[in-house]
């Protein structure tokens, strides 16, 4: 399949005329009050992905706790006794003590460190210490408030509105179709990795929301893959959905390996290697990409499940405030059978992690100067219309005009 790019250079923009092709205002992603926007009509009702498998809670009783600073809540998520997977606010109904650290852990129940209320697995109140001294005290009412939970393929995803506008099945759309065909079951968590960055959440994003820096930021680590024929890496396929979600493939120009890759490459599946359209991998767009290396799948608003050939990694990009980002990255590949296989894995974790840091090396800097309103706009090409979507789909969230 030749690249869009070599019979137009500009593809995407008549695809998608409702994004138009003028620069973007930099006013939200430096405007503390922006920000404050997002939090209220974004944050607060989307489908999260806590980059959380199920499978990784297995027994009664394992359980997770994760602080989203965007929506201003802590979430308790638990297999209950009953086998059933719960999410609930951490936050005991006697003063709002939090009852769990952030982190992960097993228990049997969760007692407050602040007066001894017990709740057990299930969220429900089962102690109250000194109980005969409260006043017409109601237990069936007061166990820990309950946040909506849902899975799709196994990731686990909360949802803090009291009722959520939309299902999970509905929010994902088409990546029911896409993606929904991915062997993710058949891969094991491999890694994790976060980074705190002083920049804002979209600015932080759009560094991984396009292959037109891979020349520039990424040469040291996979420069090999980039080719004199396609010193751009022009992008062969786009899907950019209504409600946010976008899918872009990226492409990675055969090459001789060097002799880290060779030894990798003759272990296992990894990295940097390509794909074959002959064989496509189920649930990507191998068959469509010449080239192809992977898919990048966004989920409105701020994570990824990024699938290539027997390997996927899951990202979020966590906003903390209008100019801090929480970034956090878990790799997922079979379970190795070998050494040899882990040495193959070692290495794609380490590619992985090393283009990762690259990304996020720009985005302070970035952030600085935006906020310095030097500029007030950005200018964009057909290469970045992803960049373009995210912008005019937090615009029209926050009820905003978005010039260009």
């Amino acid at each position: 399949m030749s690249s869009p790019a070599s019979g137009n250079p500009r593809p995407f923009a008549p695809r998608y005329p409702q994004l138009g092709t003028g620069p973007v205002p930099v006013t939200s992603a430096v405007d503390p009050a922006y920000f404050e926007l997002e939090r209220e009509r974004i944050f607060r009702g989307m489908w999260i992905n806590l980059i959380l498998r199920d499978s990784e809670l297995p027994e009664p009783g394992d359980y997770v706790v994760r602080h989203l600073e965007a929506q201003d809540a802590t979430v308790l998520v638990v297999r209950g006794d009953d086998g059933r997977l719960r999410a609930f606010h951490n936050v005991c109904t006697h003063r709002g003590n939090q009852l769990a650290p952030q982190g992960a852990g097993h228990c049997a129940g969760f007692q407050c460190g602040f007066h001894g209320w017990t709740f057990d697995t299930r969220g429900r109140l089962v102690f109250v210490s000194d109980e005969q001294r409260f006043h017409a005290l109601d237990k069936a009412a007061l166990g820990l408030p309950p946040v909506h939970l849902d899975t799709w393929r196994g990731f686990v995803f909360v949802n803090l509105a009291r009722r959520p506008a939309q299902s999970l099945e509905q929010a994902m759309s088409e990546f029911n179709a896409d993606l929904k065909p991915y062997p993710f079951e058949r891969m094991v968590l491999a890694g994790r990795y976060r980074y705190t960055v002083n920049a804002n959440w979209k600015v932080t994003m759009n560094a991984f929301q396009e292959s037109y820096h891979g020349a520039f930021v990424h040469k040291l680590s996979v420069g090999q893959c980039i080719s004199p024929q396609d010193p751009y890496l022009a992008v062969q396929r786009i899907k950019l959905q209504e409600n946010g979600n976008q899918s872009i493939s990226v492409h990675l120009a055969p090459h001789a390996p060097s002799p880290a890759e060779k030894l990798a490459f003759d272990f296992g599946a990894t990295f940097t290697q390509g794909g074959d359209a002959t064989t496509a991998f189920p649930g990507t767009a191998q068959h469509e990409v010449r080239d192809w290396g992977f898919d990048l799948n966004i989920i409105f608003p701020y994570s990824r499940i990024n699938v290539g050939a027997g390997w996927y990694y899951v990202d979020a990009f966590w906003p903390v405030a209008h100019d801090r980002t929480v970034y956090e990255l878990a790799y997922y590949f079979p379970m190795p059978q070998r050494a040899s296989e882990m040495i193959s894995q070692e290495y794609s974790k380490i590619v992985l992690r090393d283009l990762s840091r690259e990304d996020l090396a720009t985005n302070e800097a970035t952030h600085r100067s935006l906020r310095s309103g030097a500029i007030g706009q950005m200018v964009l090409s057909d290469q970045e219309i992803a960049v373009r979507h995210l912008y005019h789909t937090v615009a029209a969230r926050c009820g905003r005009e978005l010039a260009g």
